[in-house]
C-alpha cells in the first residue's frame, strides 16, 4: 500500500518537533502541537485553524510550518474546502498576488489584488505580520475584471498571517512569502538561457507554471506563451535549461519571464509569482 508522503512528513515533523509520550511531562508544549496533532487526526480544517493561531501568538521560523501548511492545503482540494475565509462578502475571483521583481540591476517586491465582480464600492486595508499596512484601497462596484496594487517594495515578502479587511469582513491569510533562491535565473555568455527551478506546489494544485511576456512600450500586454518547463523529480533537483526565444512580436518593447503558482484560501486565491525582466536586444526583436 502506498504510503501517503503528506501524512508521513507530518509524523516527522511531530517526531522531530515532541519527544515521546513518556517524556511530555517534562517536556515544554511546543507553538505547533496542536496543528500537528488535528492534521494526524485527519481534521485538516482545524489542523488550519490552529496554524494561524499559533502564527498569530509569536514568530515561528518558516520552515517549521511551511511544510504543515502545503499538508493542509493538499488535503483540503488546494485549500478550496477552507472554512476561512467562508465566501461571505468576498468578490467574485477575488486574487491576492505575492510578487517579486527582477532587473538587471534591481530587485523590488508588490503585493497586488484583483477582482472580476464587485457589487459596491468597498474599502479594502491588508496588513503583514508586522502590522503594518501595505494595501489601503477602494474597489470601485464594477462588473469587469479590476486590480489594485502596493507601492513597490524594498524588502523581502514577509511570511506569516496576512490580515484582509473587506467591507466590514475580516479574513486571516498564511502567506508563504517567497525564497531567497530565485525560481528562474538569466546564466550563460555570450549565449544567455534560463534557468528553472520551479516551485513543488501540492498534488491537489496545479502545478507551478512558466510563461514568456511581451509589453509594448507603456507596459501594456502584447502577448504570453506558456515555457515548457519539467519539475523537480525524486532523484533529480537539478534546474532545467532554457534558450531564449528568438523572435518577438513587432510592437513589443520589454520582455520578462515569469513563474508563478496558486493556492486557494476558502474563497480567495493566493498567488506567489516571480518576474524577471530580459533583454529585448535585435538578436530577440523581430525588425
Amino acid at each position: 500500500m502506498k504510503i501517503n508522503r503528506y501524512r508521513l512528513l507530518v509524523i516527522v515533523c511531530m517526531v522531530l518537533s515532541v519527544n515521546v509520550r513518556a517524556e511530555q511531562a517534562w517536556l515544554p508544549k511546543t507553538p505547533m502541537q496542536e496543528t500537528y496533532q488535528a492534521l494526524l487526526a485527519d481534521r485538516p480544517k482545524v489542523a488550519w485553524q490552529e496554524l494561524m493561531f499559533a502564527l498569530s501568538q509569536q514568530t515561528i521560523p518558516t520552515e517549521r510550518w511551511s511544510k504543515i501548511k502545503h499538508a493542509i492545503i493538499n488535503q483540503t482540494d488546494c485549500g478550496q474546502q477552507l472554512t476561512e475565509p467562508n465566501g461571505k462578502g468576498v468578490p467574485q475571483g477575488l486574487t491576492i498576488a505575492f510578487m517579486r521583481w527582477a532587473g538587471a540591476s534591481s530587485i523590488g517586491y508588490e503585493i497586488k489584488l484583483s477582482a472580476e465582480e464587485v457589487e459596491r464600492n468597498t474599502l479594502l486595508t491588508l496588513t503583514d505580520p508586522t502590522g503594518e499596512t501595505v494595501l489601503n484601497e477602494i474597489l470601485n462596484a464594477k462588473s469587469g475584471y479590476q486590480e489594485i496594487e502596493s507601492d513597490r517594495l524594498l524588502t523581502p515578502i514577509i511570511p506569516g498571517v496576512y490580515e484582509l479587511t473587506m467591507g466590514g469582513q475580516h479574513y486571516s491569510l498564511v502567506v508563504y512569502g517567497l525564497p531567497r533562491r530565485p525560481w528562474v535565473k538569466l546564466i550563460g555568455h555570450p549565449e544567455k538561457q534560463l534557468s528553472f527551478d520551479l516551485p513543488d506546489t501540492p498534488s491537489s494544485c496545479s502545478p507551478a507554471a512558466a510563461h514568456w511576456l511581451w509589453l509594448d512600450d507603456a507596459y501594456r500586454w502584447v502577448e504570453q506563451t506558456p515555457i515548457y518547463v519539467s519539475g523537480r523529480s525524486e532523484t533529480s533537483h537539478a534546474p532545467t535549461m532554457i534558450k531564449l526565444p528568438s523572435t518577438s512580436p513587432d510592437n513589443a518593447e520589454h520582455f520578462s519571464a515569469t513563474v508563478s503558482h496558486f493556492e486557494y484560501q476558502g474563497a480567495i486565491k493566493v498567488k506567489y509569482v516571480e518576474w524577471l525582466a530580459l533583454p529585448l536586444t535585435r538578436s530577440v526583436k523581430n525588425e
